[in-house]
């Protein structure tokens, strides 16, 4: 397993970089298939200086990816947080590894725990439904953020479980079961919602 530290307006000190690389080395025991830790260490202007220091992780672990971000007063103490953190999301998705089935679920299995949405697409391009407006040209949204992901098969239970870990609002992944790009939701009545493309 490897550990980057990196830091972000501020100068990494050699005692910092080791406190952050000894903290997060604790994950190992727990899962032995982590590939790369990333840690990002910053001071970020806000008002709120008990917020100010933050450490930012992510973990690569066999085509699975773990996030944590913690912000203190301490950079000391932003990186326990999030380390502990971390911990937690490494346990739990052990656990639920150790109680998956062996068997993967039939297709009306499947079904039942999933909601399936197709997007048509007509010359290349993605129908848009009415109630898509389009934003005013000084209200244009933009793109603040981008990010990237691994592309490891895997099937819609395992997706699902990745978007429970990642705590976000869809998930991108390559279904094992069509060879082909899905996204996966969570719903407001608490199941999930997976869009599979139509050609």
């Amino acid at each position: 397993m490897q550990i980057v530290v990196t830091g972000k307006n501020i100068h990494l000190s050699q005692a910092l970089k080791e406190y952050a690389e000894k903290k997060l080395s604790a994950i190992k025991k727990y899962f032995d298939h982590i590939i790369e830790v990333d840690v990002t260490l910053s001071v970020d202007e806000v008002k709120d200086q008990t917020r100010s220091k933050v450490c930012e992780v992510t973990v690569w672990a066999n085509g699975i990816v773990m996030r944590g971000k913690k912000a203190s007063e301490d950079l000391y103490a932003s990186i326990d947080m999030v380390a502990d953190k971390i911990e937690r999301q490494v346990k739990k998705y052990k656990d639920k590894q150790r109680d998956l089935p062996r068997r993967q679920p039939n297709k009306e299995e499947r079904l039942a725990t999933h909601t399936v949405l197709s997007i048509k697409t007509k010359g290349g391009k993605t129908k848009e439904t009415a109630a898509a407006a389009t934003p005013a040209p000084d209200q244009a949204p933009r793109i603040v953020r981008s990010g990237t992901f691994p592309m490891k098969p895997m099937f819609a239970d395992e997706a699902a479980q990745q978007l429970e870990l990642l705590k976000q609002g869809f998930f991108v992944f390559s279904n094992a079961e069509t060879n082909q790009i899905n996204v996966i939701y969570k719903r407001s009545d608490g199941n999930f919602g997976l869009i599979e493309p139509e050609f």
